[in-house]
């Protein structure tokens, strides 16, 4: 059992001497309480001889040790002494106890602190392809309620080797007294604990199933939560509070088939307990004819243990309960490991002085699939200027430039900076000469200026300033109430589509990395909107030597591109100028007069 724990407290990352060290404070309280139930057997037989210490001394060594023990400090043993000495070790160990106490809740938050931040920072670490897949509900229940429960299990497995350590050596205790009744006592508590085994399996069943009804309540609040406009737009207020119902019917039912397990525990233990101390009395007299200190000490030892036998019952029950918690943390965890992105490279990149280019490259979400994202790109992008991806849906757009800071690796090819492949730089000192803006700008509720300084938290304001004018977002900033001081609230919630577009950019911009990715970034803008960020975009290659590569979606926002790569269907189709592309009469040309006629009918 020991090897057990120490493997699954591992997994939870509590420390070896953690454990030992609760176990030991365990052992030692229960020492110190044996001492003092073991001090009672002389005060027994003191009073039962009247206080005669000459005829104790001659019927027993223990009493010639007692005595000899006693002198030691100028006392010889009377009724008052032999109170107190007990009283003493009860004392001690509750002191025991209560150090227990502290550095198991101590030890307990310490654990779930640690957990909660290393299963954080690996998810930060896992690969895209790993965050893609991991629903967001699911996470964070098992960061919340699933750690919670995995740590009591934890414990509830501490607590439980430290009962059954207790457990054992009063049971010594007992054999010491008398082995018959020893036996007697542990047959009948070992058959109370088998008919109680049928349910404790059933508290495994509903342990998992606590687990899955809160992962699934997790995932509906945070998608409905984040939907929440949708819902009201689409008349589903009366359906979705249905469901939300149904949801918390069923947390609370697998909740209290869980409890009413635990109860019921309980409740029966009580009187199989006393219905054994009863039987246990009885055979003591009739059958092994014990004296009567013997008796009383038994009975003392035996009471104290009875409870000791319901906790372990009862706790042995919590812990199965509590199981599937543990195990959705540690496999998550383990999932998250194997999931790590792949460090490699040590190089610094500091900045692009030629260009960067993809060769052959492939790349398939789905690896047992024939079909690819990517099939064999081969194309160049210009250090210092402004270039354009553009392509119908599904292209692989996206895909291409998540291969430049390494998102995603390719299946096969390779990708070179300055005819440096990627693989060869320090992940780290790639991705800080890489800035990016996706289609969707992501907004923390903080002040303007602390959300622009993200990913450069040491920039000045005139940095930030600067970035700003850049982004052409600085006019509306200042018009804002508290200028960059104003709280920017939930995904930007107070700004119009574009303002959030233009802060992002901004964001992106204070960093001055080498290279700066956008994707889609004026696909939801009205034309005033696309206006000013193509605005941005010619201030940005004018004034900087960044290298810009535009995802687009609005062929308008990259006509002014130094260069225009087309892909469809994971391959490059064409590749030049604006003029060159509309001259081939391709799907660049196509797409491009469709957009224009359509601009001309609004």
């Amino acid at each position: 059992m020991y090897s057990r724990l120490i493997k699954e407290a591992g997994e939870m990352h509590l420390p070896r001497k953690t454990v030992a060290l609760l176990l030991s404070l365990h052992l030692l309280g229960t020492i110190m309480e044996l001492s003092s139930l073991i001090i009672l057997m002389p005060v027994f037989q003191f009073i039962q001889s009247g206080g005669d210490l000459v005829s104790l001394a001659g019927e027993n060594k223990y009493w010639n040790w007692l005595i000899d023990a006693y002198s030691i400090i100028g006392l010889m043993p009377d009724l008052a002494t032999l109170l107190v000495t007990s009283l003493v070790f009860l004392l001690l160990r509750q002191v025991f106890t209560y150090i227990r106490l502290l550095a198991q809740a101590f030890a307990k938050e310490s654990m779930i602190t640690r957990m909660r931040a290393d299963a954080f920072e690996n998810y930060l670490h896992a690969d895209i392809s790993y965050q893609d897949k991991a629903e967001s509900g699911g996470l964070i229940n098992d960061l919340t309620t699933d750690l919670q429960r995995a740590a009591d299990y934890i414990f509830g497995e501490i607590m439980l080797a430290g009962l059954l350590i207790v457990s054992a050596i009063y049971l010594i205790g007992l054999f010491v007294l008398s082995v018959p009744m020893t036996f007697t006592a542990i047959a009948i508590f070992g058959l109370a604990l088998l008919i109680l085994r049928t349910q404790m399996k059933k508290s495994d069943v509903a342990g998992a199933a606590v687990v899955q009804a809160n992962q699934r309540m997790s995932a509906f609040l945070i998608e409905r939560l984040h939907l929440s406009r949708l819902v009201r737009l689409a008349g589903m207020e009366r359906a979705e509070s249905d469901q939300m119902r149904t949801l918390t019917t069923r947390q609370r039912d697998t909740l209290y088939r869980l409890f009413t397990l635990v109860a019921r525990v309980d409740v029966v233990m009580e009187p199989m307990v006393i219905a054994a101390a009863y039987v246990l009395i009885f055979v003591s007299i009739e059958h092994f004819g014990l004296k009567i200190e013997h008796i009383g000490m038994f009975l003392v030892i035996v009471i104290r243990l009875l409870p000791m036998v319901k906790e372990i019952a009862r706790t042995r029950q919590a812990n199965r309960a509590t199981k599937a918690a543990h195990h959705s943390i540690t496999d998550r965890m383990q999932e998250m490991t194997r999931a790590k992105e792949v460090m490699t490279g040590e190089q610094s990149f500091i900045r692009l002085i030629k260009h960067f280019r993809f060769e052959n490259v492939f790349f398939a979400y789905d690896k047992t699939n024939e079909i690819a994202a990517l099939q064999g790109v081969s194309v160049s992008f210009p250090a210092g200027k402004l270039s354009a991806i553009v392509g119908p849906s599904g292209a692989g757009k996206s895909t291409l430039i998540d291969m430049i800071p390494r998102l995603r690796r390719p299946d096969k090819g390779q990708i070179l900076l300055d005819d440096v492949s990627i693989d060869e730089f320090a992940l780290d000192k790639l991705r800080s000469g890489i800035s990016s803006a996706p289609q969707m700008p992501q907004i923390f509720n903080v002040s303007v200026a602390e959300h622009i300084r993200y990913g450069k938290a040491d920039a000045s304001m005139d940095e930030v300033k600067a970035a700003a004018e850049l982004a052409n977002a600085a006019n509306f900033i200042n018009e804002l109430p508290n200028g960059y001081d104003t709280t920017l609230g939930e995904s930007g919630v107070h700004l119009s589509g574009g303002q959030r577009q233009r802060i992002d950019l901004a964001r992106a911009l204070v960093r001055r990395a080498p290279i700066l990715l956008l994707d889609e970034p004026t696909s939801n803008q009205d034309a005033d909107s696309e206006a000013l960020f193509r605005e941005a975009l010619l201030k940005i290659r004018a004034e900087t030597d960044i290298t810009i590569i535009v995802i687009a979606h609005r062929l308008s926002t990259v006509a002014m591109a130094d260069k225009i790569v087309v892909l469809q269907s994971g391959a490059i189709t064409s590749e030049g100028s604006h003029q060159k592309l509309l001259l081939e009469d391709g799907w660049y040309a196509q797409a491009f007069q469709k957009q224009k006629g359509a601009d001309t009918r609004n």
